[in-house]
């Protein structure tokens, strides 16, 4: 039993010993053999016994893995804490501690994995992102458990497989954008851009479905460029301020929207409108001093900032310029008399408002305003003949005859223009009477006597019926 010389006897003692070749468990754990004893004279007197050596285990060897790298490809990015990724094993031929295997990570974990020291099994221990790192290297060692400590290394290849895990982000949280009015159809507005980091699929742009209707009708967005452009006639005074939301859609979970807020920039395209409550006809006193305000026009200009400031003016029908007009606010127009009215001579101004507004170049809307000058009893009655009457009759005419008419005007109108005419003197006996409408002068049913009196002189009174009355006084000679 002692094949190689393994072991050597001492002949007089019996001493067993190791050879000269060292002992390997693993190759052989126990060796049996068989001792020989006889005497000096090699005779037949023999005897024989069986000795059974047993190889105590001493950690001579290193673990094995059974592959020099391990690899893992195409593991999920969105995989949880602690989903399993592979199983690296190692053997170790010596016993007890000596063959029991440790494992460990050395390097390249970056603190995503860690490895089950007895079972070898990697898992992960923290969140992974393909965009912030796509593979991993780790070197993993094996190491017995008892001295010397034996150690041995592999590699484990680990990949990702990139998912639609990342959120779509626009590059701006918001934008912004300012169109003129009128502008033409199919004019770009603003391109917005959304980026992925996992970059897999083409990204669309959209409204989002809540973007007011008014909004939804006159802006289009391209899905593949988003591009927003004008599909319909922008009207400032229709609307000046348009919200639109915009949703950036790559086909993952993971959404992003922006805001666009269109300005619409003002043109003067709207003329001044004048106001139902404007004055159209006012009636003004002819006494009226000047400097006092007989009327007001409002207008109103629907476009904005100097386009729909107003201002007025009068440019017809002022004759004599006898009104003038004051802009208040660029809002009222208020109507003044500068100079004194004289129905007399003008009892209507047919006045051309005109309301412009301060737009380049300038609109504007003409008017009609209508100023009736009221009459006031400022002229006296007129005797159409203002020198004396001479009128000679036969005494003893009957009662009613007709002597002579005074016949006066005024230019005063309506009850200021009414006269009444009176013999205010020289008829103290009675002998004629006045009618009081016509002016004429007749004689009353007790005939005129010469011989009693043959000489009058009467004085006549023309007055109106104004308020105070005015009256002319008047001599004739009979």
């Amino acid at each position: 039993g002692n094949g190689n010389s393994m072991f050597r006897i001492q002949s007089g003692t019996g001493l067993i010993s190791r050879g000269q070749l060292p002992l390997d468990r693993e190759a052989g754990a126990s060796h049996m053999l068989e001792v020989e004893a006889y005497n000096s004279d090699l005779g037949s007197m023999r005897s024989t016994v069986r000795v059974i050596v047993y190889v105590e285990d001493a950690n001579d060897e290193a673990p094995v893995f059974t592959q020099q790298q391990y690899n893992r490809l195409g593991l999920r990015e969105t995989a949880g804490i602690g989903t399993s990724v592979i199983v690296v094993r190692a053997t170790d031929r010596d016993t007890g501690d000596g063959g029991a295997v440790a494992y460990s990570i050395v390097s390249g974990a970056d603190n995503k994995f860690e490895i089950d020291v007895s079972t070898g099994l990697v898992t992960t221990l923290d969140y992974l992102d393909y965009e912030t790192k796509t593979s991993y290297l780790m070197n993993v060692s094996a190491t017995d458990q008892t001295p010397p400590f034996h150690r041995s290394f592999c590699s484990v290849y680990v990949t990702l497989l990139n998912e639609l895990d990342e959120a779509v982000a626009f590059s701006s949280p918001a934008y912004e954008a300012a169109l003129p009015e009128n502008i033409a159809t199919g004019t770009e507005v603003v391109q917005v851009q959304a980026h992925s980091a996992d970059n897999l699929n083409q990204i669309t742009y959209r409204f989002d479905p809540d973007t007011a209707p008014p909004a939804l009708a006159l802006f289009r967005i391209d899905s593949v460029t988003g591009r927003i452009t004008v599909t319909g006639l922008l009207d400032r005074e229709k609307g000046d301020f348009y919200m639109l939301t915009v949703v950036a859609d790559d086909g993952g979970p993971k959404k992003d929207s922006t805001v666009v807020s269109i300005t619409i920039l003002d043109e003067n395209d709207n003329s001044p409108e004048f106001d139902i409550t404007s004055d159209l006809s006012v009636d003004v006193r002819e006494d009226t001093p000047p400097g006092r305000r007989v009327a007001v026009v409002l207008g109103r200009d629907r476009d904005a900032g100097r386009n729909g400031l107003v201002n007025f003016t009068l440019v017809a029908g002022n004759v004599k310029e006898a009104f003038e007009i004051r802009t208040i606010n660029n809002t009222y127009g208020e109507v003044y008399i500068v100079r004194p009215l004289d129905r007399e001579a003008i009892d209507r101004y047919l006045l051309t408002v005109r309301a412009t507004d301060n737009g380049s170049p300038p609109r504007r809307t003409d008017s009609g305003l209508t100023i009736n000058v009221l009459d006031v009893n400022d002229n006296p009655p007129v005797i159409q003949n203002p020198g004396r009457y001479n009128v000679s009759i036969n005494e003893n005419v009957g009662g009613g005859t007709a002597v002579m008419r005074v016949q006066a005007t005024d230019r005063d109108i309506g009850s200021n223009g009414m006269l009444s005419y009176y013999i205010t003197q020289g008829n103290e006996d009675l002998t004629f009477r006045m009618d009081r409408v016509t002016g004429e002068v007749v004689t009353r049913p007790s005939p005129p006597d010469r011989e009693r009196q043959q000489f009058y002189q009467l004085s006549v009174t023309v007055e109106d019926d104004g308020t105070p009355a005015l009256s002319v006084r008047h001599q004739t000679l009979h």
